[in-house]
């Protein structure tokens, strides 16, 4: 049993020590290999070979309207094939080289030409490495935050979709030097990769096509490279809006139909109702714009709050009409007690006659005859007021000169020629409906029909207005601007398939 387990220790030993000398000269010939590769005879990295790329988005967000720029975490790849870094080791198929490798080697000048803010991650230690297969063929990877710009097109906002480009290109090499193309799938993206203000409609990639730029030179000043695109389709999230926005200001509304069951004598309680309405929907829909986009045209949601405030403040004017015509209501009323006050003096004076036998002057003493004639409520020709349809049996030019002409010029009756014009101004005014037949009736009565017709009309034509704002935006109103999409990048695009320019 013991020198079974010495041989058996002995085994295991031997094996160990055959497995550390494998191991040093595995790693023996892959350092002389790779020295072989990169002599100075042998290899110059000032040399380009073939070249491609691809894209693996980790985050896509967030997406910031005022600065029309948008932000995405990705592991950017690029892939060449070099055919002088090819080797043969048997067993070996692809080394993993660290980024202090790329130190040694030829790697592509790539950047975004519409990229803003773009920085590599550098913790623990920077985050890129570089594959090289035995044919020759490198993979280089790194994880970069790129910020880019994207123009918004913000007519429909919050209803909006956006489309926002990445143009990838090389800053030195020219389409004669280097030509760009998608490898593999292109761009992927990450499971479960979510948005707070979009969805992810789609991603599409543009394959090589040319762009045209400026050098400011005065021989030759533009020249073509080779770019790829990748376009993000973006539709904006309406819920916060929803929420934020257009409930609280569609319920705002609402209540200030609540007015139209408040009866009319309650001035303050209409007044500061309408007021508070019209106040909320001001600081609600234009007071805490911070967030949203500052653009020089109305947007959707302006509108939409414009329609709202409207309809606040067309509160505030229906109960201004009833107020208005109420006092001039109670000023006609007035003046009809003072003629039936009259018209019993009158019955009095003519009964003590009667008694009396006694000849009864119709002016009192200390008053001027001039002054009971002078009108106390004068109507102008210039001041007009809204009559209902099916007022036109007289014209209203002719009712207003007879209650404001001069009395004629004998001055042998005049309390005749009173009671006619008073007859003729509350004729009138009763055939606008300004003064109740009945003037048993309560104030508040008197506009009963005033507020009927608001309580019906105020929801349907907001209802109705409303529906026209939702399809307008829904099928008619686009995102997009007359402009070419592809200006957006600063440089003038041609598609691969045609000649350069």
């Amino acid at each position: 049993m013991w020198e079974a387990a010495m041989i058996a220790v002995f085994l295991l030993q031997f094996a160990a020590t055959a497995n550390n000398l494998g191991s040093k000269e595995f790693t023996n010939n892959v350092t002389d290999t790779l020295n072989g590769l990169l002599l100075a005879n042998n290899y110059d990295k000032k040399i380009r070979p073939d070249f491609g790329v691809n894209m693996h988005i980790k985050s896509l967000g967030p997406v910031v309207e005022d600065a029309a720029m948008y932000t995405m975490d990705v592991y950017f790849r690029q892939s060449w094939y070099d055919r002088r870094l090819k080797f043969t080791l048997p067993g070996i198929s692809e080394l993993s080289m660290s980024w202090l490798f790329l130190e040694k080697i030829w790697k592509p000048d790539t950047y975004f030409l519409n990229g803003k803010k773009s920085h590599l991650h550098r913790i623990t230690s920077p985050n890129k490495f570089v594959r090289m297969r035995h044919d020759g063929h490198l993979t280089y990877s790194m994880r970069l935050t790129l910020s880019a710009t994207c123009k918004m097109h913000l007519k429909k906002f919050p209803l909006d979709s956006q489309v926002c480009p990445l143009v990838i290109g090389s800053y030195g090499y020219t389409s004669k030097d280097m030509v760009y193309s998608w490898s593999g799938s292109g761009v992927g993206l990450e499971p479960g990769v979510e948005m707070a203000q979009y969805l992810i409609v789609n991603i599409s990639t543009n394959g090589h096509v040319f762009a045209v730029r400026s050098t400011g030179s005065k021989v030759n000043n533009t020249e073509i490279y080779s770019v790829v695109q990748a376009y993000f389709f973006l539709k904006r999230s309406i819920g916060y809006y929803v929420l934020q926005i257009y409930v609280p200001c569609t319920l705002i509304v609402c209540c200030s139909w609540i007015s139209f069951w408040i009866t009319p004598s309650d001035v303050a309680g209409r007044t500061s109702l309408a007021v508070t309405t019209v106040l909320s929907i001001t600081t609600l829909g234009f007071g805490g714009r911070s967030q949203l986009p500052k653009v020089g045209h109305a947007t959707a949601l302006d509108w939409y709050v414009i329609i709202c405030f409207a309809f606040a403040f067309a509160v505030m004017i229906e109960y201004a009409v009833i107020n208005f015509t109420d006092k001039l209501a109670k000023d006609i009323k007035k003046l009809l007690e003072e003629k039936k006050l009259k018209e019993q003096k009158e019955k009095e004076t003519e009964a003590k006659v009667e008694d009396n036998h006694e000849p009864i002057e119709f002016v009192d003493e200390g008053e001027n005859l001039e002054e009971l004639l002078q009108p106390k409520y004068v109507f102008r020709p210039n001041r007009w007021y809204s009559l209902p349809g099916d007022l036109h049996e007289r014209n209203l030019r002719e009712v207003v000169y007879d209650i404001v002409e001069s009395p004629p010029g004998s001055m042998e009756s005049p309390l005749p020629w009173f009671q006619q014009k008073l007859k003729a101004t509350i004729r009138f005014w009763k055939e606008v409906h300004f003064i109740p037949q009945n003037m048993t009736i309560e104030a508040e009565q008197k506009f009963h029909k005033v507020d009927m017709f608001a309580r019906r009309a105020f929801p349907l034509a907001f209802v109705s207005l409303a529906s026209i704002y939702a399809l307008l935006y829904t099928y008619y109103i686009t995102d997009k601007d007359d402009e070419n999409d592809e200006s957006i990048i600063g440089v003038v695009l041609a598609k691969s398939d045609q000649k350069p320019l």
